[in-house]
C-alpha cells in the first residue's frame, strides 16, 4: 500500500471515529444519562420536588417503604440520611442515637445511650424501623385517613436499610437521590468520603446522586475522590458570598435552612448556574411560594403527594424517567 493510500485510509478512519463519538455522545444525552445535580446542567423541570426521607408524612423515615411511596406520589427524588455503623457499614439513619425511630431501647436495654457507631450492622438489622410511626402518627396523617390500614400493618417490622440497599433500590426504578453525610466525630471528613465515594462507584450510581452535607469538608474529600459526583453545601446561616462560598468549597448545589435562603440569593445562585434545594416545606402555600421563587431549584417536603400537583400545574406534566 502507497504511502498516499495509507494516509487516505486514517483520514477516513479518524472521521469515522469523529462521527461515532458525536453519535454516542447524542444518545448518552437523549437517555438522559448525565447528572442533573451538576453546576450549569439543565433538569427536566425548573423545581424539583425532593422527598425528604422519603414519603416521611406517610412512611417510616429513611427505610425502602419510604422511598416507594415517595416514588409513587411524583417525587424526582429522595434525600436519605446516612450514618456508619460500629463495624463500619452505611445505613440510613437521620439521628445520631436509634432511639427515636426504632426500638433499640425494647432490643437492647443495656445498651444506653443507644449510638448508632455502637452497633454492628447485625445488630441494628435486628431492630424495627417502621412501628414508631404507626405508634407516634407522626404528621397526623394516619388520623387523617391517609394511611390506610394495610399499610399500617405492613410498616412494623421495617427494617433499617444500608445506604447500599437504597442505591440499589433507587437504581432499579431509573431515579434520583441525595445522600446527606452525618459528621461524624470517630471518622474523619476524608474516611467517611471514601466510605461514600466507594459505594456510589460500586453501585455505578454516580450520574444519580449528589452528596451533601454540614460538614463541608466531606463535600472537599468527594470531590478530590470523584469529580463526577455533584455536591451541595447544606447551611443554617447565609454566607457573606453566596457564589464565592460554593465555588471556593467547587460544591454544585445550596442546601438552605429557612433563615439562609432569600429571593436575592436564590436569584444570584441561580442566575451562576448553582442548584437551590430549599428544606423543609409541607404547607400547600410555603410549596407554592418556593415553587415560583425565582432561581429554586428544588423543595425538600415531607408531602410530596402534596408538591406534584403544585408543580404540574405550573411546570406542566413530570418527564419520564
Amino acid at each position: 500500500m502507497s504511502y498516499s493510500q495509507h494516509g487516505g485510509l486514517k483520514v477516513v478512519f479518524v472521521a469515522l471515529l469523529a462521527i461515532a463519538e458525536i453519535l454516542f455522545t447524542g444518545l448518552v444525552v437523549v437517555s438522559g444519562e448525565y447528572n442533573i445535580f451538576f453546576h450549569g446542567t439543565n433538569q427536566p423541570r425548573p423545581v424539583l420536588n425532593i422527598a425528604h426521607a422519603g414519603a416521611a408524612s406517610i412512611a417510616p423515615q429513611n427505610t425502602i417503604i419510604a422511598g416507594e411511596k415517595a416514588l409513587a406520589a411524583g417525587a424526582d427524588l429522595w434525600g436519605i440520611d446516612t450514618r456508619i455503623t460500629k463495624d463500619g457499614v452505611l445505613v440510613l439513619m437521620h439521628d445520631e442515637t436509634l432511639t427515636r425511630t426504632t426500638n433499640v431501647k425494647q432490643v437492647f436495654p443495656d445498651r444506653a445511650p443507644w449510638l448508632v457507631k455502637d452497633f454492628t450492622l447485625a445488630e441494628i438489622k435486628r431492630l424495627d424501623a417502621g412501628s414508631w410511626f404507626v405508634n407516634t402518627d407522626p404528621f397526623g396523617q394516619i388520623k387523617a385517613g391517609d394511611v390506610s390500614p394495610a399499610d399500617q400493618r405492613a410498616y412494623v417490622g421495617t427494617p433499617v436499610p444500608t445506604l447500599r440497599e437504597a442505591l440499589l433500590f433507587t437504581k432499579a426504578h431509573h431515579w434520583r437521590m441525595d445522600i446527606e453525610a452525618k459528621p461524624m466525630d470517630y471518622l474523619t471528613p476524608a474516611q467517611i468520603a471514601d466510605k461514600l465515594v466507594a459505594l456510589i462507584q460500586a453501585t455505578g450510581m454516580e450520574d444519580w446522586v449528589m452528596v451533601s452535607s454540614f460538614d463541608h469538608r466531606i463535600l472537599v474529600q468527594v470531590k478530590k475522590l470523584d469529580s463526577r459526583i455533584p455536591t451541595a453545601a447544606l447551611v443554617v446561616f447565609p454566607p457573606l458570598d453566596p457564589v464565592g462560598f460554593l465555588k471556593k468549597l467547587g460544591a454544585d448545589g445550596y442546601e438552605p435552612s429557612p433563615i439562609a435562603i432569600s429571593p436575592e440569593i436564590a436569584a444570584d445562585l441561580g442566575g451562576h448556574g448553582y442548584g437551590v434545594y430549599v428544606w423543609t416545606y409541607n404547607s400547600v402555600d410555603q410549596l407554592r411560594h418556593f415553587a415560583t421563587m425565582p432561581g429554586i431549584t428544588g423543595i425538600y417536603t415531607d408531602f410530596p403527594q402534596r408538591l406534584a400537583p403544585i408543580l404540574a400545574e405550573l411546570y406542566g406534566p413530570k418527564p419520564g424517567r
